[in-house]
């Protein structure tokens, strides 16, 4: 990216992920320099208004800078898509602010920015697999994001983890009679499970009581078919796959069953035990 020529070019876009990775570059710039990069002109829609907010603060301070004031953003549904576009690129925020910024996001007041958070945060705290580190490091942008997982780990303090156990038993507490009110709650429980320790009865009591709610997430239905007479849906796609249509008697779908995962359930309790408080 060449600074000062794209990054007041898409901060005046209404390409949103392009704006994020221009303020991304705002970041290594000393303060005068990066203010400079800033477009000034009259954010004609609510996008281009909330990016070039964002990009300001960055500009003056930094990510912690942003982290700070991150009650100060408009709009819970940018703040949303700013997360969410902060999941896919973490390794552009390579900083340790940008785990605070994280945590700030945790904290809004509005649900769904509080999910996005939670993805965020699992990125940092979830251990990779062996598998998944080499799948990673066959492309150097896989590898970069690889990098900047294992820096986001060690960001991960013993004061950051409580807080972050704090903020994942409060949301399971108080959505513990519709935990799919969180939408992706098995996230919530395993990120509990990444960072509360086994001196926290109540995570631990928590997760227990949400046992009854938990089994399998998903089951697989196998339905007969008349292959004189398929469902339309279904002979299209046998159509779009070359399948004769004579040759499909069945149906295999998998259905959700409004359960949480007492899998992750399960390991999340699990680790629980097993980790010493720091």
């Amino acid at each position: 990216m060449d600074a000062s020529r794209d990054v007041p070019k898409w901060l005046r876009g209404t390409d949103f992920r392009r704006a994020m990775r221009a303020i991304a570059a705002v970041r290594g710039l000393d303060r005068a320099q990066a203010t400079r990069l800033i477009p000034a002109f009259d954010a004609p829609d609510e996008q281009r208004a909330f990016q070039l907010l964002v990009a300001r603060l960055v500009a003056e301070g930094g990510v912690a800078n942003l982290a700070a004031r991150w009650r100060e953003l408009p709009s819970p549904e940018m703040r949303e898509r700013f997360v969410g576009e902060l999941g896919q690129a973490l390794d552009f925020w390579d900083e340790e602010a940008t785990v605070d910024l994280a945590l700030a996001a945790l904290d809004d007041p509005a649900l769904p920015v509080k999910r996005r958070a939670v993805t965020v945060l699992l990125w940092c705290c979830r251990p990779l697999s062996p598998r998944d580190r080499k799948a990673m490091g066959k492309t150097q942008q896989g590898a970069r994001a690889l990098e900047a997982a294992d820096r986001a780990a060690g960001w991960i303090t013993a004061a950051r983890r409580r807080r972050i156990a704090a903020a994942a038993a409060g949301a399971l507490g108080a959505h513990r009679d519709d935990p799919k009110a969180l939408t992706w709650p098995d996230d919530y429980i395993e990120l509990l499970g990444l960072t509360a320790s086994r001196g926290d009865a109540a995570a631990l009591n928590l997760l227990e009581a949400l046992r009854p709610r938990a089994g399998e997430p998903r089951r697989t239905e196998f339905e007969r078919l008349d292959a004189g007479n398929l469902p339309r849906e279904t002979a299209l796609v046998a159509e779009r796959k070359g399948i004769a249509p004579g040759r499909v008697v069945a149906r295999v779908r998998s259905v959700g069953t409004g359960l949480l995962d007492l899998a992750r359930l399960d390991q999340a309790v699990a680790r629980i035990r097993s980790r010493e408080a720091k």
